[in-house]
């Protein structure tokens, strides 16, 4: 993914879905990719990093972080 389709995404997320909506969306995400595309594990934590900042570090975010073995950025957390 992209930087502008992470950002594209998450304020996508913003308007319309549910912490339900956002994990059926990327579960898979470490498997497959977003969109079957590559470097799966990466897109996942960027994606999932950029909207725990952008929900201002909500903590439904972070527990399908961890739920989805996603680390929290340190750069976030500050």
């Amino acid at each position: 993914m992209t930087n502008r389709e992470i950002v594209d995404k998450v304020e996508s997320w913003n308007w319309n879905a549910n912490i339900f909506e956002i994990y059926d969306e990327v579960k898979d995400m470490d498997r497959y990719g977003y969109n079957g595309g590559s470097n799966h594990a990466s897109d996942l934590s960027r994606l999932l990093n950029h909207a725990y900042e952008y929900f201002k570090y909500d903590k439904f975010i972070a527990e399908l972080m961890s739920h989805l073995g996603v680390e929290i950025e340190e750069s976030v957390e500050a």
